[in-house]
């Protein structure tokens, strides 16, 4: 049996869960600038972003909770990187809390007032959002990296589960793409069969404001 500090566990996925998340708050100007006053407009871009800062926190809560306390406990060369990764953490609770508030009062009141405090709050969510990254390559096992997604899924209280998903398989090549389509559990892949067509209604939509990733 393989020893903690010995894995080899393949964690770019976690990458490409960064790049959909930064490509949705890189689109934040843009969106909030083009939606206006437009009330219908402004309610796809507020549900938008109201769902991605969900998923930034049920990631890194998931972080959290699985793989930050066993991190700590085999990896204790490596305690200052792993200290600083906690206050990449806690950097994001103020500022998604601001958009949070922000995006409720834009949707109630679309102002372009309001509209520029979405902008900015959602700008300071990325500023914070963009150095993080997790290192946990040699000391999670593959089997404990894989616990992360159905922890994310289970705690996701958006209205659009299938958003974050869908936005991370736009990260991918056709090739990888693929494969992990064809991986994933039967119940998942009949799901996402589901979801697809939502996910890009719904993404035709919001690109029609202004594009994304």
């Amino acid at each position: 049996m393989q020893a903690p500090g010995t894995y080899n566990t393949e964690t770019g996925d976690m990458r490409t869960v960064h790049r959909a998340l930064l490509a949705a708050f890189d689109a934040a100007d843009a969106l909030v600038d083009a939606a206006g006053t437009d009330a219908e407009k402004v309610t796809t871009v507020a549900t938008f972003f109201e769902n991605m800062l969900e998923f930034l926190h049920v990631h890194h809560q998931g972080e959290d909770d699985l793989l930050y306390p066993k991190i700590v406990e085999r990896c204790t060369e490596h305690s200052e990187l792993l200290e600083q990764i906690d206050k990449e953490h806690a950097l994001l609770h103020e500022p998604m809390a601001a958009a949070r508030g922000s995006i409720a009062k834009w949707e109630g009141d679309p102002t372009p007032d309001t509209g520029a405090v979405v902008a900015a709050s959602l700008d300071i969510v990325e500023g914070a959002l963009r150095p993080h990254l997790p290192i946990a390559s040699k000391h999670i096992s593959p089997e404990e990296w894989g616990e992360l997604p159905a922890h994310s899924m289970g705690s996701f209280s958006g209205d659009k589960p299938w958003l974050p998903f869908g936005l991370i398989l736009e990260q991918l090549s056709d090739e990888h793409r693929a494969t992990m389509l064809s991986h994933m559990p039967e119940p998942v892949h009949q799901l996402w069969e589901q979801w697809s067509p939502v996910y890009e209604r719904f993404m035709t939509e919001l690109r029609a404001i202004a594009p994304v990733g």
